[in-house]
């Protein structure tokens, strides 16, 4: 067998391989959330619900855009400090946990603390840092 025969064969394996592929791994929802912060803001974009709290209200109206982009926004391209999240495994008094998660947001930087329940999300405080 020569060397077009061996690479003919060796395409052939890896289009069938392909494809095979292709069919059993097609329809899936698959995400690459490595990062720790990637992995709670998913989580918590993925939430049924999603909750102001009374607190946190009154300056979410008044930003720019007090609707459901800025919401996802922060679910989405925040950063969170976990160096000050309060993680029901580390503290057995919490009953859900919560994250200081800041969002860079036209030209202003918001920090809101975000508490993770069993199916809702919700948004506790909301300040402007700068």
């Amino acid at each position: 067998m020569n060397i077009w025969q061996r690479i003919a064969w060796y395409a052939f394996g890896l289009g069938l391989g392909t494809i095979l592929a292709y069919f059993f791994f097609s329809g899936r929802d698959f995400q690459c959330t490595y990062l720790p912060n990637n992995r709670v803001l998913v989580d918590m974009h993925d939430q049924s619900h999603w909750v102001v709290s009374p607190e946190a209200s009154a300056l979410w109206k008044k930003t720019d855009t007090p609707d459901s982009a800025m919401f996802k926004a922060f679910l989405m391209r925040g950063n969170i400090r976990f160096s000050d999240a309060q993680v029901t495994t580390r503290v057995d008094s919490l009953q859900y946990s919560r994250y200081p998660i800041n969002l860079d947001w036209k030209d202003q930087v918001f920090e809101g603390i975000w508490e993770r329940r069993e199916d809702t999300v919700v948004l506790l405080s909301l300040r402007i840092l700068r």
